[in-house]
């Protein structure tokens, strides 16, 4: 049995992961969370998994799970930052999460733990002017979340140049899906819903138009799982659909699946947004079987999981 060591595991996406990890026997599933983490995405799977409560600041407790569990691979999902950050956000992850990971990727080499890092697939490229962004295109971000993603990335670079740290980049789009909350500030399709509920006006930078990539959620948790599955070793890897919506796209498709009506405003756009963002997704489906649901079908079961509640 292998063990993977999920940082940031409560999360939306942590805890997809969670569920498709734990869905094979032939993986122990251990998350880190500080004290003040929101558990509660986690409560269908108490009692599964070993919850270890710590921040990336504790690298000798870091270092005593992946002894004391037998740690094989590591995911870092661990994020403060949204696009619309600002430099004095950006200064704060600098140090709460920069500085700390640098030391993480510096044990997971000494460790011989493998690392899978979740960069972004949007905002680390900048604008893709109107084709799909391969992996190899320059990293020009212009968001300070995207440039935090970016300098992760070349840390990870650096250490596998320095001691040879086998790691894994992922790049996923704009992730969408039950576990997402509609009462949080990031994802459009969720807060887009969470606004309609509480007939709230949502706000929309720009004229609707900007296009962006989505992916199923738990497509995402089940492209890695394969990923890391494959063996593959130090490589980059975009994960999304391949495909573009315009903003006014993705609002229609849910506001036809919703009871409650879109109230939209649209305000001036932000230089920290670009105009397109899509992946390309070549390299993906040449890895591993890959074929992500359609977006309508994704937002449909979004839409259904929030009705539940």
């Amino acid at each position: 049995m292998q063990t993977i060591l999920i940082l940031g595991g409560a999360g939306f996406i942590g805890a997809s992961l969670v569920k498709r990890f734990l869905g094979d026997n032939g993986w122990r599933v251990v998350i880190l969370e500080p004290e003040t983490a929101d558990l509660s995405r986690l409560e269908p799977f108490t009692g599964r998994f070993e919850l270890v409560r710590g921040t990336l600041y504790d690298t000798a407790l870091i270092a005593d799970v992946i002894d004391r569990y037998g740690v094989d691979v590591a995911v870092h999902l661990v994020s403060t930052l949204i696009p619309g950050s600002s430099l004095e956000h950006f200064l704060k992850e600098t140090e709460r999460i920069i500085n700390p990971s640098a030391s993480l990727f510096r044990l997971c080499a000494e460790k011989k733990v493998k690392l899978v890092f979740f960069s972004t697939g949007g905002a680390v490229y900048g604008n893709s002017g109107g084709r799909p962004h391969r992996e190899e295109d320059r990293r020009e971000p212009v968001s300070y979340y995207g440039l935090s993603k970016s300098i992760m990335e070349d840390l990870i670079g650096f250490e596998h140049r320095r001691s040879g740290l086998d790691y894994l980049i992922l790049r996923p789009s704009n992730a969408y899906g039950p576990g997402q909350s509609p009462d949080g500030k990031q994802g459009l399709i969720a807060v887009a819903a969470g606004k309609a509920l509480r007939g709230e006006v949502l706000q929309i930078w720009g004229d609707g138009k900007a296009v962006r990539d989505y992916i199923y959620v738990e497509d995402l948790a089940d492209a890695v799982f394969r990923l890391i599955g494959s063996g593959l070793s130090c490589e980059t890897v975009n994960v999304g659909s391949g495909k573009g919506y315009q903003v006014n796209e993705v609002l229609s498709i849910l506001g036809s699946h919703l009871d409650s009506p879109l109230k939209v405003e649209y305000v001036g756009k932000r230089n920290v947004d670009v105009d397109s963002i899509v992946l390309d997704c070549t390299k993906i489906g040449t890895l591993i079987d890959f074929h992500p649901i359609g977006l309508e079908e994704g937002i449909k079961r979004f839409a259904d999981s929030i009705k539940k509640k």
